[in-house]
């Protein structure tokens, strides 16, 4: 899976059509790769889906010229062949890639087809990725929106939002999309891009399945290609879109049923303790008081996942907040001196 992610960064990196978060989720992968193989694969896979290099002998011996003239790995400069043409175009984006991560300070970057491309380098170092493995894990973005991530799933999203808000997923996430008239929230996942005002969402998208899957739990959303609108869903509709084939279909569905999976979920984020015990209280059906009104004002953040009991969960927020809790006839009592 990390490989068939690695090969689909560098391809889009060679298009120049890479989001600022899959630039950036690119840049990790060079950056931190301990060992060749995984570079080696994408470069095999480059050359083999390279039906015809279109490039002439001059324009090949430009990019060989530049790839070797700079510090990245100073080789000696072979025989030209057309299997080396091929290798020049692969090697000359991975030079670039790390020149790009020595040199952040460069506005522009220009490619051997002469265009010149903005960088957005200055806008992928500012972005954050957060991945999950056997846990769920509620996200808020720099707009007050929230995602939840499903376990084994990645988000980059930017510390802030510029003229565009824009995120990349690769797993399954719900998205609760705060309301904005004059910017739309854009959710890319492969070669799909979901694109809302405000509106309520689950995206399933992860790199071994077949399917991409959008389910709209509240507004309106747009599944688009590089071409195309594919879908336009609203409350409980479903969008799928078979990776292999190339096909969509739309269809009704129940989008609560779909979306279950994160509901038994809490998260608590920067709540009070009293704001805590309401809802525990509540779901839990057992009362919860404090002996102190100190403890009350504790704040935290925290995440419990479904099948946790009211104990564990009281013994984590206790501890957070130097309190103790104790379990009468009447409910549970919260002690403590408070955090302050």
């Amino acid at each position: 899976m990390e490989q068939d992610r690695s090969a689909y960064l560098f391809q889009q990196y060679v298009n120049k059509t890479c989001t600022p978060a899959e630039l950036q989720e690119f840049m990790d992968i060079v950056k931190n790769s301990d060992d060749s193989d995984v570079l080696d694969i994408i470069m095999d896979n480059f050359w083999n889906k390279s039906e015809e290099i279109e490039m002439n002998k001059n324009k090949a011996e430009a990019i060989l010229d530049k790839v070797f003239s700079s510090n990245v790995r100073p080789v000696k400069k072979p025989e030209l062949t057309l299997r080396w043409l091929g290798w020049a175009a692969a090697i000359f984006v991975i030079g670039l890639a790390a020149l790009l991560i020595n040199e952040r300070s460069q506005k522009q970057v220009e490619f051997a087809n002469n265009d010149v491309a903005v960088n957005p380098i200055e806008h992928a170092v500012e972005s954050i990725t957060a991945k999950t493995y056997k846990e769920h894990q509620k996200i808020t973005l720099p707009d007050g929106s929230t995602v939840i991530l499903n376990n084994n799933s990645s988000l980059v999203y930017p510390k802030v939002f510029g003229a565009k808000r824009a995120v990349t997923l690769v797993g399954e996430g719900y998205f609760d999309i705060k309301h904005d008239d004059k910017k739309t929230f854009t959710v890319y996942t492969g070669k799909l891009r979901t694109t809302v005002l405000g509106t309520a969402f689950n995206i399933k998208a992860y790199d071994t399945d077949k399917n991409i899957e959008v389910t709209v739990t509240r507004g309106k959303v747009g599944v688009l290609n590089s071409n195309a609108t594919l879908g336009i869903l609203t409350p409980n509709q479903q969008f799928v879109f078979n990776k292999d084939y190339k096909k969509s279909n739309l269809t009704k569905v129940i989008a609560k049923n779909i979306v279950q999976w994160q509901e038994s979920d809490l998260f608590f984020d920067d709540i009070s303790m009293e704001e805590a015990a309401q809802v525990l209280s509540k779901k839990f059906n057992t009362p919860i008081t404090f002996s102190n009104d100190l403890a009350k004002k504790c704040r935290f953040t925290a995440t419990f996942l479904k099948g946790e009991s009211l104990e564990e969960i009281l013994k984590i927020i206790c501890s957070y907040n130097n309190a103790q809790y104790q379990t009468n006839t009447g409910g549970i009592t919260i002690k403590g001196g408070g955090c302050e």
